[in-house]
C-alpha cells in the first residue's frame, strides 16, 4: 500500500497536524491518531463533549515510512505498549507485575514512523487492570478485543511521517448522529465482558512473569 485515506475526529478543523502535540498518555504515546473508518472518527470527534465536531480527511503517503503493525504481532506486544503509555491506578503488586510484563514484551516505538494496531477505549483498559489482578486470562483478553468493534487506528509518530500527510477536507460530525453510537458501543463491550469474565481460565499473568 502506497497511499491510504485516513480520518481524524476532533472538535476542530485540522488542516495541518503538528508534530509534537497531543496527549502522551494515548495508546501508542504522543502522536497524531487516525482511522480508515470515517464513522469511528466521527465518534472520536464527539465522545468527550457530546457536541458537534469535525471529521478531518487526509491522504497518507506510506512510501519511505517505517511502519509497525501491532495487530500482526502477538497480543502480548500490544498489551505491553498500552501499559507503557496509558495511565491507570495500580496498587504496588499490580505495578510490579506491569513492569515485569513490559520488560518481557515491551517494544521501543522510537524507531518507527507509523504505528498501526487495535484501538483501546477506557473499557478495554479496565480489562488490562483485571489481567494484572489475575482476574482475566490472556486467552480471554484476546476474546475481549472483539468487543465493541473498536477497529484499527493509525498513529503518526515521527516528524518525517507528518510530512507525508496531506489534508483533503473536513465535514461536520454531528453529536446527534455519533454520540449515541459511541456510548452504545462502550456499553455493549462492557456487558459482553462481564458475561465472559466468570469463565476466565487459561494463561494468567503470574504464569507468564512468575509468582510474586
Amino acid at each position: 500500500m502506497k497511499h491510504a485515506i485516513m480520518y481524524h475526529g476532533s472538535q476542530q478543523v485540522i488542516k495541518l497536524p503538528e508534530f509534537g502535540k497531543g496527549n502522551p498518555n494515548n495508546d501508542y504515546g504522543l502522536g497524531f491518531y487516525m482511522s480508515q473508518n470515517s464513522n469511528l472518527a466521527g465518534e472520536w470527534a464527539v465522545i468527550h463533549t457530546n457536541k458537534d465536531g469535525y471529521i478531518n480527511e487526509y491522504e497518507l503517503d506510506y512510501r519511505s515510512l517505517s511502519v509497525l503493525k501491532l495487530d500482526a504481532l502477538p497480543i502480548e506486544s500490544w498489551i505491553s505498549v498500552l501499559m507503557s503509555n496509558r495511565k491507570g491506578t495500580f496498587n504496588e503488586i499490580n505495578l510490579e507485575r506491569m513492569h515485569k510484563f513490559i520488560a518481557k514484551f515491551g517494544i521501543d516505538l522510537s524507531s518507527y514512523d507509523v504505528v498501526e494496531g487495535w484501538r483501546a477505549d477506557d473499557a478495554f483498559f479496565s480489562f488490562i487492570e483485571d489481567f494484572l489482578s489475575v482476574g482475566l486470562s490472556l486467552e480471554r483478553m484476546r476474546e475481549a478485543m472483539t468487543f465493541g468493534d473498536l477497529g484499527l487506528q493509525v498513529c503518526l509518530k515521527s516528524e518525517k511521517s507528518f510530512k507525508n500527510i496531506n489534508y483533503i477536507k473536513s465535514c461536520k460530525a454531528e453529536a446527534s448522529q455519533y454520540y449515541g453510537t459511541a456510548i452504545s458501543r462502550d456499553r455493549k463491550a462492557r456487558k459482553k465482558y462481564w458475561d465472559m469474565k466468570q469463565k476466565t481460565k487459561g494463561t494468567l499473568i503470574i504464569d507468564i512473569i512468575g509468582r510474586d
